[in-house]
């Protein structure tokens, strides 16, 4: 339990304080525990297994957490991918929940996707695939088979994939206006294409950023069906 909270998507948030993410991973446990028709091995009279055993389900713990980070890392990629392009990749701030520099698109599309992502009930999602998790993969028990790295190299580029489609048409918008600057730039030697070009871009993609909005809202939804499909598919990998 506490694995998945120190690794899964907004419970790992530095902004929340670690007493905080301890009492909610130990009443998490006191809550699902009752649940779990398993054998727990006592501490005392076997303090070497249960050691393995708490390991091993900290382990499984923080590579489901892990697995719904990187689907949520889609949603950073694409604002990388768009601060590049429109020019604002110098332009960051400061997030405090994450504990780093990001660009000004991506905390835009992080706190959109944060308040969606509340909003229809995701914390409880996560909360009810970690509780389904004990049905798959049965306590102390963990095999990670030996394509590992090939699915999780799955994983990554799909979020990379919803990502950059979140953001495609804003993509090929500044594409566009790229090449309309660079014929203008040779048909007006005269021209300042800096100059002219930057406030250009940054008017047309704005403005288009704003209005695909409901679509990037619907890659969101997408994205989260996508998220929980992908721990589904992983628990059932992991459970053998």
């Amino acid at each position: 339990m506490a694995g998945f909270i120190g690794t899964s998507p907004f419970l790992s948030m530095q902004a929340w304080p670690a007493p905080a993410k301890v009492g909610l991973a130990a009443f998490t446990a006191l809550w699902v525990a009752p649940t779990l028709h398993v054998t727990v091995p006592d501490p005392f009279a076997n303090a070497g297994m249960f050691v393995v055993d708490a390991l091993t389900e900290t382990v499984t713990g923080m590579f489901l957490g892990m697995v719904a980070s990187m689907m949520v890392a889609a949603v950073t990629i694409a604002g990388q991918a768009f601060d590049i392009d429109i020019g604002f990749s110098s332009a960051v701030l400061f997030d405090p929940s994450a504990g780093a520099s990001v660009g000004i698109s991506s905390s835009f599309l992080s706190w959109i996707f944060t308040v969606f992502f509340l909003g229809i009930g995701g914390l409880d999602g996560l909360m009810l695939a970690l509780m389904k998790s004990y049905q798959f993969i049965p306590l102390g028990v963990l095999h990670f088979p030996s394509n590992t790295w090939s699915v999780l190299s799955a994983i990554l580029g799909l979020a990379m994939t919803i990502g950059i489609q979140m953001v495609a048409p804003m993509l090929v918008a500044m594409l566009l206006s790229d090449l309309t600057f660079a014929l203008l730039s040779r048909a007006v030697p005269q021209m300042n294409v800096f100059v002219v070009g930057f406030p250009a871009k940054l008017f047309v993609g704005l403005t288009l950023f704003a209005a695909v909005m409901p679509g990037v809202v619907y890659v969101m939804n997408q994205l989260f069906q996508v998220m929980f499909a992908q721990l589904n598919g992983v628990l059932l990998w992991l459970g053998g």
